[in-house]
């Protein structure tokens, strides 16, 4: 059940899941955790973000994107790992944690959250969430919800990785000029580093005119991709809600809110909260910023149209006293416990609890950005990119 089965692949495997043994061994992951925790304030609050559940990670990494992906095993290994010696709790649970002086000394507190709506969340996630009794928070962009449509990155996704499959390079895919320059500017090696830098620097208009091009010239349409790739209906999120789960936000178009001018950014963040409201019956609490994206003013956006809390994709530790619309979430997915051959319970324990940020070995990606500068005419420009390493 891997992504990678290259000899290259394997060894680095090989040697993480070692070093990870050898924290465990010498009690690194012990000492890190008591740090953490006099860190955070007495207690640790970590949010996990998935995207997508499958019943069958080898298949699915073969159709899209791989490091969206978890196994329904493997998430329910890595939920019952956290639920040994960690309380598993709601976002608003963890919301008042932070909240509470600092020095209250509790257990740890995990959150479990999905990204962007996706159905596999209903039929795979949700059953195995259920059978353990653990709350979790399904964030969705409402634009999506009930329709045919698929994301732009996973029809960017599939429509780059077919041009690989017939050879053609980026710079030469024969698009309309405009599109084609965007697309150029971007290239990388490999769809997905691609598809990152894609996000990273345009408006959410311009991913859907390359995508809408890409189709064209690949002879590819939004229907061809898996089915799972559709999002959830209205009917199975009140199945979610059934069940004990939350629903929160994501925008109204899976907007990268840091690209967009800070009017079209208000529209994608009170849209979304309107819809869930009206279709659900109750206001969501929580949001969460598309791929982490954020800026001061897209914050202080969320707080404006009623949600409590927003959340990103950087892997640091959450503090008390933080800023509740700045919380940090760590992106797990099939491969972040699995070994070279096999789900490692060393690598578990030393990604659950930060081992390798902590000692320097890898690093926390920030997603806030600055607030774009007017313009002379008094607009609102899109405000300048920086890129986020993929997760």
């Amino acid at each position: 059940m891997r992504a990678d089965d290259s000899p290259k692949w394997i060894l680095r495997r090989a040697v993480k899941v070692a070093a990870a043994g050898t924290f465990l061994a010498a009690g690194v992951h012990r000492a890190v955790r008591s740090w953490q925790r006099r860190q955070a304030g007495g207690t640790r609050v970590v949010v996990l973000s998935y995207h997508r559940a499958t019943l069958d990670f080898e298949a699915s990494s073969r159709e899209s994107i791989a490091s969206m992906f978890v196994s329904a095993q493997t998430m329910q290994r890595q939920v019952e790992d956290i639920a040994r010696t960690r309380e598993i709790v709601s976002l608003s649970d963890a919301r008042r944690i932070l909240a509470e002086p600092s020095g209250t000394r509790r257990r740890d507190a995990f959150v479990v959250s999905f990204d962007d709506g996706y159905a596999d969340n209903h039929h795979v996630a949700m059953p195995v969430l259920a059978a353990l009794k653990v709350p979790a928070t399904f964030f969705i962009a409402t634009g999506y919800t009930s329709t045919s449509k698929r994301f732009p990155h996973d029809r960017l996704f599939a429509s780059l990785t077919e041009l690989a499959r017939r050879g053609i390079p980026l710079e030469r895919a024969g698009l309309p000029g405009a599109v084609q320059s965007l697309l150029s500017a971007c290239a990388e090696p490999g769809p997905a580093a691609t598809l990152e830098r894609l996000i990273a620097r345009l408006p959410h208009d311009r991913l859907v005119a390359i995508a809408d091009a890409l189709d064209a010239r690949t002879g590819l349409a939004e229907q061809d991709l898996p089915d799972d790739t559709r999002a959830m209906t209205w009917e199975e999120l009140a199945d979610l809600r059934a069940a004990g789960m939350d629903v929160g936000g994501h925008t109204v178009n899976h907007a990268v809110l840091s690209n967009l001018p800070l009017a079209d950014a208000r529209r994608e963040i009170t849209g979304c909260h309107q819809m869930i409201t009206e279709r659900l019956g109750r206001p969501p609490l929580h949001f969460a910023y598309p791929n982490g994206y954020y800026t001061p003013a897209v914050r202080r956006a969320v707080a404006e149209a009623g949600f409590e809390t927003g959340l990103t994709t950087e892997d640091r530790e959450n503090a008390r006293g933080g800023d509740p619309f700045a919380m940090s979430r760590k992106v797990l997915w099939e491969n972040s416990t699995l070994g070279p051959i096999s789900y490692s319970a060393a690598l578990a324990i030393c990604n659950l609890d930060s081992v390798f940020h902590t000692l320097g070995l890898a690093h926390p990606v920030s997603g806030e950005r600055p607030d774009a500068l007017p313009s002379a005419a008094g607009e609102e420009p899109l405000a300048s990119g920086r890129e986020r390493a993929a997760s």
